[in-house]
């Protein structure tokens, strides 16, 4: 009888798992108990790419991939991802509920994890500081020009003993966004600091996009067993330490803050000030302190975990392709022929260059997955067929800057498949700032130092480390100044 109570039971399990709550779902791989199908997840698919190619063979443009408990719909053809994140973007701006994050996050707050109300609120709030702190203005151009000048200076104090680039580069970055946020950047005084706070981000980076690591976030309570209590510790030690450093700039802002005061000093500082505003309705009109930490977060990481990385990329792409390297040169010789700081005045005249970046973006593809959305009304694929696969980027493991040159003329093209800032309205929105950076940094170094590889790095890999963005592994490179 007992046997029989746990067949049944076993047996409306399995029909529940493998049927009933995929029956109005695409179609995928099935399903394990409790993991899903995070155990295709091998070592030779990471970061991913492989995987989800594979899945698109076999199961179409859109399949359903279930990670833990979690079923999530991939839309991998450009037509369908146009046509439902632009043409239908208003239902596909939701965000799902990680169990991890609400837990360190004490709910669905900031940006990049926020919905609803509260994500169109806080997204508004932050494009008009933005603006206020000069996006898209001469203003923001003189900042960052500021961080290269300041990163020039240093390679040249360097010399040719050789440096790896990935600190100064996220030094460099991160003041920028740093400055925003808090009103300083990083400097001789305070680079411990921020290298103790970018290592604890890489680790939580990477804990993240494992699969053990994927279903302690979304069974915590798997925490508390003493083989997976480490992963969840190492996750909450992490967050706990990012928030400890913002929530101290906030509280020494706190002290001397004058909200009678016109104009805002920083972020936190315009941020502050709402709260006072809205001191009197419930949770303060949606500018809570937790708002504030989440938002910090979001804005930190987002502004420069992937300009830092692509910049990282970008350079040793770059060196590994001599032929590329060498038109590099050309034609900032040609256009600009001196040492003086490159400036967006000079973007239109550097066609090259601007396809470089953009190959560097394309090949690094930072994000094996965009981040996740969840849809705010039912979503059909209304009857949209499945077009013939095409090649976007043929050859697309072979860096060719000229894929983004119109042939004869040289100019640069628009290719709107290259879209490393996402689509739609979730798309990033710091995109202008991103890519001000990537052209004012990369410009500037090449047309600065002749560079290339250090001796101890001249077999430098261009294999991708695993983690919610792929890493270049570390290399070492060698400065001289070319005027």
């Amino acid at each position: 009888m007992i046997f029989l109570i746990l067949s049944t039971i076993g047996l409306l399990y399995f029909f529940d798992l493998w049927y009933w709550k995929r029956r109005n779902l695409p179609p995928g791989p099935i399903p394990l108990p409790l993991i899903g199908n995070l155990y295709l997840f091998r070592e030779e698919t990471k970061p991913g790419y492989k995987l989800w190619d594979n899945l698109r063979k076999k199961y179409g443009g859109v399949f359903t991939f279930w990670m833990a408990n979690l079923p999530m719909v991939f839309v991998t053809d450009w037509k369908l991802i146009k046509q439902h994140l632009i043409k239908d973007g208003g239902n596909f701006v939701g965000r799902p509920e990680f169990p991890i994050s609400m837990e360190i996050r004490k709910g669905a707050y900031g940006i990049l994890e926020s919905y609803g109300p509260r994500w169109v609120q806080a997204r508004r709030f932050t494009l008009h500081i933005l603006r206020d702190f000069g996006l898209g203005k001469n203003l923001m151009e003189q900042k960052v020009i500021g961080e290269v000048e300041k990163m020039l200076e240093i390679l040249e104090k360097i010399g040719k003993s050789g440096v790896d680039m990935q600190n100064i580069f996220d030094a460099s970055v991160g003041s920028i966004i740093n400055s925003l946020l808090f009103g300083y950047r990083f400097d001789e005084t305070n680079m411990h600091q921020f290298l103790e706070l970018k290592a604890r981000l890489n680790q939580h980076f990477k804990l993240g996009a494992e699969p053990i690591g994927t279903l302690t976030g979304m069974y915590p309570w798997l925490g508390r067993l003493p083989v997976l209590s480490n992963y969840k510790k190492a996750t909450t030690d992490n967050w706990a330490a990012l928030m400890k450093f913002f929530r101290q700039q906030v509280e020494e802002k706190l002290a001397i803050i004058d909200y009678d005061s016109e104009g805002n000093a920083d972020y936190v500082d315009a941020f502050l000030k709402e709260r006072k505003k809205n001191e009197d309705k419930e949770d303060f009109g949606g500018f809570e302190m937790e708002q504030l930490d989440s938002v910090c977060f979001d804005l930190w990481v987002a502004g420069m975990e992937t300009t830092s990385n692509t910049l990282y990329w970008s350079l040793l792409f770059v060196l590994k392709h001599p032929e590329v390297l060498k038109k590099v040169y050309e034609e900032l010789d040609q256009k600009v022929g001196s040492d003086r700081i490159i400036t967006i005045a000079d973007r239109n005249n550097l066609n090259y260059v601007n396809a470089t970046i953009n190959e560097s973006q394309r090949l690094a593809n930072l994000l094996p997955m965009n981040l996740s959305r969840t849809t705010t009304a039912d979503v059909r694929n209304r009857g949209l067929p499945y077009p013939k696969r095409y090649k976007i980027f043929p050859e697309p493991y072979e860096f060719r800057p000229e894929r983004f040159l119109e042939e004869g003329t040289g100019n640069l093209k628009k290719v709107e498949e290259l879209c490393p800032f996402s689509i739609g309205k979730r798309q990033c929105p710091g995109e202008g700032l991103a890519k001000m950076e990537l052209f004012l940094f990369f410009s500037n170094l090449f047309n600065k130092f002749r560079v290339e590889f250090h001796p101890d790095s001249a077999d430098a890999s261009i294999e991708k480390d695993f983690g919610l963005t792929v890493k270049a592994r570390n290399y070492k490179v060698v400065m001289t100044k070319r005027y």
